[in-house]
């Protein structure tokens, strides 16, 4: 619920003022960005969080105005409260995982994210997927992990089984999972899209 809280703190500057011209998922990934590269300059913040230079101007101001971002003539990094935050999110997010048109979802570049204890919140599947459509990326498949077998609900209950794959590998060695973790593989035309549009799905189980 602390890691919960500390999002929606983030999430609500999207709302502040005209419709903003970035989504939840991009304002996250911007943020996430910053905490990764320590210190990141403006230009590079937009390429990488998929942003206008004005959009990225804009995340950069409300960051600020939240506290969560300060700006050096070296770039923009995160303030205490920002190193509070992010730390959080390093606990209910697990790294992206970069896939090569694997026979884990649909789409030529593909991105994974991981979800620590999200199967409480997975339900249908339905907001992952409207999530991801929003942000340009194509449908989601959301797995869940059961004991140490990748499952789908109401289909598959061993993954790696019925669909053979070397993602799997992959996946279970730069993820550390855990039972009733969620694992979020979306794709998309770059790879750009596919980890907004993962990242969007995540979002719904924060």
């Amino acid at each position: 619920m602390r890691a919960l809280s500390a999002l929606l703190g983030v999430e609500t500057l999207v709302g502040k003022g005209p419709s903003p011209s970035f989504t939840r998922a991009h304002l996250l990934l911007a943020f996430l960005n910053i905490g990764t590269n320590e210190v990141i300059g403006r230009q590079a913040l937009a390429r990488e969080s998929g942003l206008g230079e004005g959009a990225a101007r804009t995340v950069l101001r409300r960051l600020r105005e939240g506290g969560y971002v300060d700006v050096n003539a070296s770039g923009a990094f995160l303030t205490k409260k920002g190193r509070g935050l992010f730390q959080l999110l390093q606990g209910k997010l697990l790294p992206f995982v970069e896939l090569d048109n694997s026979r884990l979802t649909v789409g030529r570049e593909q991105a994974a994210l991981g979800v620590r204890g999200g199967s409480h919140r997975l339900g249908n599947g339905i907001p992952q997927r409207d999530s991801a459509i929003m942000v340009g990326a194509s449908a989601p498949t959301t797995y869940e992990i059961r004991g140490s077998r990748f499952t789908v609900p109401g289909g598959s209950n061993d993954c790696e089984k019925d669909f053979p794959s070397g993602a799997w590998g992959l996946l279970k060695k730069r993820l550390i999972l855990r039972n009733g973790d969620i694992v979020i593989v979306c794709g998309a035309q770059d790879g750009l899209k596919a980890k907004l549009g993962a990242l969007s799905a995540a979002l719904t189980l924060l």
